[in-house]
């Protein structure tokens, strides 16, 4: 991160100067230590605008888009590295492990166009295959981005789970579609009172998710389900097979800290379980 932000930002300098220099051994890099003096003198020697406390992928995006607006920032990070949950280390010796991040798949693009991030080395490498689900009588279950290849795989446990799994996709897939541009879109204000160019704005832009509510057609139930269901009552509809609908289930529950009884839990689908949600909302490499 502190190269890829070099070119368009003063954080990556001030990160040199901030985090901690040390080389860390084997299963020691969580002990507490002190900021050094080049850092609290970097800290104490100048006025800042904004102070990040935290240098993960997010502290460091808003440290950037802050300093790019020309403000005055300072970020500080306890650890050795800076990264965050994004970090890659040895957990398990000789073994090189990535601590927290999971997915990519809500890192926008116009994040990535923003601070030039493909100019400093950002590359995705998506995961093929993309879930692996063993079981205990010896047989399997694998995912990934090849149709033909996971119609093989489910086929193993029930042809009409194979023939469903695409149309399963389509439908998320075209959910996602209606969700997409919302998520770089400033929601909504009608307060009681708003000027004429105001309310021109609020109507244009209530008419464009009307467009694309109306675009959706009848699966506009499907994503009300979708939204306030839980995951299981998505995945019996779809599947019959255990193994498929255990494979999908996990994928919404994670980091959601719920059950896929819980109502609600299905709308986590749309950001892990599916690799047509995974293409749209990420950046083609």
């Amino acid at each position: 991160y502190q190269r890829r932000v070099r070119g368009s930002t003063m954080q990556a300098k001030l990160l040199r100067k901030l985090v901690i220099p040390h080389t860390p051994k084997r299963r020691k890099s969580f002990q507490k230590r002190s900021l050094t003096s080049s850092g609290k003198d970097a800290l104490q020697s100048r006025t800042w605008d904004a102070v990040v406390v935290g240098a993960g992928h997010n502290g460091l995006v808003a440290a950037a888009y802050l300093a790019k607006a020309g403000f005055k920032v300072a970020v500080v990070e306890k650890r050795h590295v800076v990264g965050g949950a994004a970090v890659t280390e040895e957990i398990v010796p000789n073994f090189l492990f990535s601590r927290c991040s999971y997915v990519q798949s809500l890192f926008r693009p116009q994040i990535i166009k923003d601070l030039n991030l493909k100019q400093y080395g950002l590359k995705f490498l998506r995961r093929n295959p993309s879930s692996f689900t063993p079981l205990k009588d010896g047989r399997f279950l694998m995912l990934g981005s090849d149709p033909k290849f996971n119609h093989e795989q489910i086929s193993k446990f029930s042809i009409k789970d194979a023939n469903n799994y695409p149309k399963y996709e389509d439908t998320l897939g075209k959910i996602v579609e209606f969700f997409e541009p919302l998520l770089d879109e400033v929601p909504i204000n009608v307060p009681k009172r708003q000027s004429l160019q105001n309310t021109l704005q609020t109507i244009s832009s209530a008419l464009k998710i009307l467009k694309r509510g109306v675009k959706l057609g009848p699966q506009i139930m499907d994503m009300y389900e979708i939204l306030t269901a839980p995951a299981s009552q998505i995945l019996n509809r779809w599947f019959e097979s255990e193994p498929l609908k255990l494979t999908l289930a996990t994928d919404s529950v994670i980091g959601a800290m719920i059950s896929p009884s819980t109502p609600g839990s299905a709308y986590v689908l749309l950001h892990h379980g599916n690799s047509t949600t995974c293409h749209l909302y990420s950046l083609n490499p």
